[in-house]
């Protein structure tokens, strides 16, 4: 009998300790990857960067409630903004200009233009300041000059003298006025920059 409760003991702990390494091991490849860093132009001594710390470089909500723009705008709740940076290296160009901009994911999308809510943040002594009050999504009707994609929306602009990196804020939601109750959307950020 101390024979077999032995036996089944120590099987019992290896299959616990192989689970217990599958996980860590898991748990490890997860974290290790989820700083990403996406390179969109290089030219003429200037390059810029779009970086974040997810899986993905944009926002979805799911199972969205309408919600006042004054409300959301203080919204912390984790999945309700999407934090990124974009980094601008000058070396050898006088000026670097970029945008910043979304692609409405269709496949995932199924609230109205109308109805949703984008705003962008942009991080200033430690604070985010509206840069990009709250509208709905407008899509170009050509492609910009910058390289801004046909039936994407245009968040930011600027230009810079110097390397930088500065810090923005997405936030995306349900208006209040929207004749939906719930719904789902989901956006794609990238950034073109040119150098001069």
């Amino acid at each position: 009998m101390k024979k077999k409760l032995t036996k089944k003991f120590w099987i019992i702990l290896i299959c616990i300790f192989c689970v217990f390494i599958t996980l860590v091991a898991v748990g490890y490849h997860a974290f290790s990857n989820r700083t990403k860093k996406v390179v969109e132009k290089e030219e003429k001594g200037g390059k810029v960067t779009l970086n974040y710390s997810t899986n993905v470089n944009g926002l979805s909500i799911v199972g969205a409630t309408k919600i006042a723009d004054d409300v959301a705008m203080k919204d912390m709740t984790a999945g309700k903004y999407f934090d990124f940076s974009i980094d601008v290296d000058i070396s050898k160009a006088n000026s670097v200009e970029y945008e910043i901009f979304i692609t409405k994911d269709v496949k995932n999308s199924n609230i109205s233009d109308d109805d949703i809510r984008i705003c962008l943040e942009k991080e200033k002594s430690g604070t985010y300041t509206q840069i990009l009050k709250p509208t709905k999504y407008t899509p170009l009707k050509k492609e910009s000059e910058l390289g801004s994609k046909k039936g994407s929306m245009i968040l930011n602009s600027n230009k810079t003298s110097k390397s930088v990196t500065e810090n923005y804020r997405l936030r995306l939601w349900l208006s209040d006025t929207s004749l939906l109750e719930t719904g789902n959307y989901s956006v794609n950020v990238f950034v073109v920059g040119k150098a001069t």
